[in-house]
């Protein structure tokens, strides 16, 4: 039986759920490809475009928790193949149906809530049939296939939207999430989930996690870096598209430069994995979370530079962005109290992304607000806006090692 060979090799295996992982995302940035098309024909301002930007990340975590738990008590594909028929359900609701602000709202919800049962269950599907020795390995490469993922989202919603408009574009990247789940079901094979090492409660019992001063020190760098990362996905077209110039011609150019930056992000996290592995995990955050706050600030005041740099220093912040992710994911699956991984997923998801929620909006707010001086500064707010995001995470990593070790965090 196929399926049961894959569980046998754990590169095939990596393989599969990676493959799984990138169809099922293929809707995930569609509506930030389209955003320069839907502000104006929706008629929105840059907070209400932030603010749609987030209710995806709003639906995502209120999903997450109820969603990642379960994997602790049933096996994490049913969770995955839920997830994908939401992701695709919205994708096709927003095509139909969206004509505005509060018609999409709904459908942005309900794709965040999809991809609550793809990404961190699809991961609890990977580690729980992985021994313990190739799961950090396992981990940056799931994880780093995220970017990749986004990339075939901006790349094929850009293309599609040349085609068939973009009603035509989300229903065409619809029909990525019914792929993951047909290579799901046919190349992995069941197996239940890891026994606890002490008595469960209800499925949103997080004590145990919480109660995990490790693991929660990855999980509070985690959000600072998600809400990072997500704002300047969310944002990365409309700012490719300013420094271009106006004009529909420019935005497919723009949207394939934004795919080149979540692209060099594959790279970086499965990069700073394996430097993680040898220089440790903490010196290795440290390093990517100040260095992307002063990258920060240099993209955002680089529009009035030739495009060619604009998008140099576009692909530089995207990698410094990546280098952690891998870290500090495995940081908390290694650091998950036993039987407890799904819940720690959880936790890590639900922080990680809450701050997700507010980041775009965030971001828009200020381009509103310093709009009156100009583009080019009001940019450069936007993008040192998001920098601060990551420099907030880390003090915070700092603040729950020094209260793990009882003193000073080590170098």
């Amino acid at each position: 039986m196929i399926a049961q060979a894959v569980l046998r090799r754990p590169p095939a295996l990596i393989a599969v759920m990676c493959l799984a992982e990138v169809c099922a995302m293929t809707g995930f940035a569609a509506y930030w490809s389209l955003l320069p098309v839907l502000q104006p024909a929706w008629g929105m301002s840059n907070a209400s475009a932030g603010w749609l930007s987030g209710a995806f990340f709003g639906g995502y975590v209120l999903a997450v928790p109820f969603l990642t738990a379960m994997t602790d008590r049933v096996d994490a594909r049913h969770v995955f193949v839920l997830g994908a028929l939401l992701s695709t359900g919205a994708l096709v609701g927003l095509a139909f149906l969206a004509t505005g602000f509060w018609s999409a709202l709904p459908w942005r919800v309900i794709a965040g809530a999809g991809l609550a049962g793809i990404y961190m269950p699809g991961l609890k599907v990977l580690t729980d049939r992985l021994p313990q020795a190739p799961q950090a390995r396992a981990v940056a490469f799931y994880t780093a296939c995220f970017s990749v993922g986004t990339a075939a989202s901006y790349a094929l919603t850009g293309g599609a939207l040349e085609w068939f408009g973009w009603r035509g574009a989300f229903l065409l990247v619809a029909a990525g999430p019914v792929l993951g789940i047909v290579a799901l079901v046919t190349l992995v094979a069941a197996r239940e989930p890891e026994a606890a090492a002490e008595e469960r409660r209800h499925v949103l019992d997080f004590r145990p996690v919480l109660r995990s001063r490790e693991t929660m020190g990855y999980v509070m760098a985690y959000a600072g870096h998600g809400a990072e990362l997500f704002a300047m996905r969310s944002w990365i077209v409309p700012f490719l598209v300013f420094c271009l110039g106006s004009g529909a011609a420019f935005e497919l150019d723009a949207t394939l430069f934004a795919t080149a930056v979540s692209l060099v992000a594959v790279v970086s996290s499965i990069g700073g994995a394996e430097l993680a592995l040898r220089i440790g995990r903490v010196r290795l955050i440290t390093w990517a979370m100040l260095t992307t706050f002063a990258i920060s600030a240099a993209v955002g005041f680089s529009s009035p530079l030739p495009f060619a740099a604009v998008v140099v220093l576009c692909l530089v912040y995207s990698a410094a962005i990546q280098a952690d992710s891998a870290a500090l994911t495995a940081g908390a699956v290694a650091a998950s109290p036993v039987g407890h991984r799904g819940a720690t997923l959880a936790v890590h998801s639900t922080l990680g992304f809450g701050g997700s929620l507010f980041a775009p909006a965030l971001v828009g707010a200020v381009l509103d607000l310093a709009a009156p001086l100009g583009g080019q500064v009001a940019w450069g707010f936007a993008f040192l806006s998001m920098g601060s995001m990551a420099l907030l995470g880390y003090v915070l990593f700092l603040l729950q090692r020094r209260r793990l070790v009882g003193g000073p965090p080590p170098p």
